[in-house]
């Protein structure tokens, strides 16, 4: 049962169903993760908002994807990683391309020198060494790059954090986090 009200067309406000209609519209669904952020119009217009930015982005859809994965997994959503890995099938990748990257793994080494830094900035908060910063720039990866997985840590902490207080139904294919203690908190 979620903690904050899953809403419904028959329960929007106006401002609300409108942002319904572009959620069905950017995703051919309204997930209930998303119905739930509705209750906030600024806060889930902001999400689209971001979310459009990063699609026009330098990661291609696949990276994006396996950006997100490693930051669920790591953050304890298991809503989100269901929600990505689903996504991530439709965009044809495999079913070791997800568990790979909810490890923070690739099978491409310039890849996987992102997902270590985008894990090391959750782990460090951003806090990281100047080692740590330079080791994704000599794997081949651009300022603009470091700059934009940024982006990618708030889309993806906003679902993460937000799932994790409002607990909604996992209404996707449901994958388990690999360290189930990273939720064990929100089960009381």
């Amino acid at each position: 049962m979620s903690r904050i009200p899953v809403l419904t067309p028959e329960t929007a406000t106006p401002a609300q169903a409108e942002i319904f209609a572009k959620t069905v519209a950017k995703f051919g669904k309204n997930p209930l993760l998303m119905s739930t952020m509705t209750n906030s119009p600024a806060m889930m217009n902001s999400y689209l908002t971001l979310f459009q930015n990063l699609t026009d982005g330098r990661f291609d859809k696949k990276l994006a994807r396996k950006i997100g994965l490693a930051i669920g997994e790591e953050n304890g959503c298991e809503y989100c990683i269901s929600l990505l890995a689903a996504i991530a099938k439709l965009q044809k990748l495999t079913d070791e391309d997800i568990e790979l990257a909810r490890h923070g793994k690739s099978t491409d080494a310039k890849e996987e020198a992102l997902l270590t830094f985008v894990l090391l900035l959750v782990r460090h908060k951003g806090d990281l060494t100047n080692a740590e910063v330079q080791a994704v720039k000599d794997a081949g990866w651009s300022d603009e790059d470091v700059s934009e997985v940024f982006g990618h840590l708030i889309l993806n902490f906003l679902t993460n954090y937000f799932w994790k207080v409002a607990r909604t139904d996992i209404d996707f294919p449901v994958l388990r986090l690999y360290d189930q203690s990273k939720i064990a908190r929100g089960n009381h």
